[in-house]
C-alpha cells in the first residue's frame, strides 16, 4: 500500500496495488484549531510590522507636512500679491524686519506680513520691495518674501535617521509678484 502524503488537503489518497482500486481516508484532525498559526510563526507578524511602522509613518508624516507646507507657500504667495497690488496703487514700500510686526498697514512690508495668515511671523526671513524701472507709472513693482519653515512633524528626523542627514531641519519657501505701477 502507497501513502501520499498532503500536508493541506482533508483527504488522502492510498492506491492498493493489489486491487486497483482508490480508497480515501479521512485524515486525522490536527492538534491546532483550524485558523491559528503554525507554532514558530508568531513572530513574524512582530517582525513584518517592525518593518513596514518607519514606512507607514514617514508616509504620513511626509502628507502632513506636505499639506502644510503647501498651505504655508499659498498663503505667502497671496501675501506678495496683495503686497504688491498695495505698492502698485503708490504706498511706501518700508523696511524689513522692523515693519513686519502684523500691525503696520501703510506700507507694502508691514502689509504683506499683515496679510501673511495662518503663518508665523517669525519665520519670515525677508520681505523685499524693489522698483526696477523707477517708480514711474507703467514700471513695475517686484514684491518677494522668503519663509523658513519647519517641519510640524519629526518627518525630518526620521528621514536623517535613515539617510545619513540628506535632508535638512527646514525648507526655504520663497515667492515673488510683479506688478505693474498705476
Amino acid at each position: 500500500m502507497q501513502r501520499l502524503l498532503v500536508a493541506d488537503s482533508v483527504d488522502s489518497t492510498v492506491n492498493s496495488a493489489r486491487t486497483g482500486h482508490v480508497m480515501r481516508r479521512r485524515r486525522r484532525p490536527s492538534s491546532r484549531p483550524r485558523g491559528y498559526p503554525r507554532v514558530g510563526t508568531n513572530g513574524q507578524s512582530m517582525v513584518e510590522v517592525a518593518f513596514l511602522i518607519p514606512v507607514f509613518m514617514i508616509l504620513v508624516f511626509g502628507i502632513i507636512d506636505f499639506g502644510l507646507g503647501i498651505r504655508t507657500y499659498i498663503s505667502l504667495t497671496n501675501a506678495t500679491r496683495e503686497g504688491a497690488r498695495f505698492a502698485a496703487v503708490g504706498n511706501p514700500p518700508g523696511s524689513y524686519p522692523s515693519e513686519c510686526d502684523g500691525t503696520t498697514t501703510t506700507t507694502v512690508v508691514g502689509r504683506v506680513c499683515v496679510v501673511s495668515e495662518g503663518v508665523n511671523r517669525a519665520h519670515i526671513s525677508g520681505v523685499t520691495v524693489e522698483y526696477p524701472d523707477g517708480e514711474a507709472a507703467g514700471s513695475s513693482v517686484i514684491v518677494s518674501a522668503t519663509y523658513t519653515y519647519h517641519y510640524v512633524t519629526p518627518l525630518g528626523d526620521m528621514i536623517s535617521f535613515f539617510t545619513g542627514g540628506a535632508l535638512t531641519e527646514t525648507l526655504q519657501l520663497s515667492t515673488s509678484t510683479d506688478m505693474r505701477l498705476e
